[in-house]
């Protein structure tokens, strides 16, 4: 068998993917042997490979930054859902609290209630690195959710401001990607 590039010389190897044959010279080109031909198209596959590894990389960046912004969506519904039962609650039942309120403190508080989901997220996450055993009495667990209530009136506020500049960055880079 001769060479398939140099019809003058005797082939000492074949082309693994094609099985053309080659010579010492043209043998020694590629590793694993391999015809110009074979070379160069394995060589625009692995390129295409790559950047298509790479565009999935980038699509599963983009559909985190998306999850992560309604996920902030969802909890701030879910904020004004209870801010919006809280203030109803407040201005029906409790008359003689609400006589002085003026407009301003029914927002403040209408955005404090806002925030308290994000506090409660917050505050699920860090206990997630203290082993709390899920025996318990009752009252165990009724005091366990008011501390926690309470203490997410006062962590929501600086959650939900982290979050909502975590969520314009992430929509920046978004619209970047796009």
């Amino acid at each position: 068998m001769k060479c398939f590039n140099h019809p003058d010389r005797e082939a000492v190897a074949t082309c693994q993917k094609c099985g053309k044959g080659l010579c010492k010279e043209c043998a020694q080109k590629y590793t694993p042997c391999m015809c110009e031909s074979c070379a160069e198209k394995a060589q625009h596959d692995q390129q295409q490979q790559a950047q298509n590894k790479e565009e999935q990389r980038k699509q599963k960046y983009k559909d985190a930054l998306v999850d992560s912004r309604s996920e902030f969506i969802k909890t701030t519904i879910i904020g004004i859902v209870i801010a919006s039962i809280c203030i109803w609650y407040s201005y029906h039942y409790q008359q003689s609290l609400t006589e002085d309120y003026s407009l301003g403190d029914w927002i403040g508080q209408f955005l404090l209630w806002v925030c308290v989901p994000f506090g409660w997220k917050v505050l699920t996450y860090l206990q997630s690195f203290i082993p709390i055993s899920i025996f318990g009495t009752w009252w165990f667990w009724i005091i366990y959710i008011g501390v926690k209530a309470f203490l997410s009136i006062l962590v929501g506020i600086p959650a939900f401001i982290y979050q909502l500049v975590k969520t314009i960055l992430t929509q920046r880079k978004i619209n970047k990607l796009s």
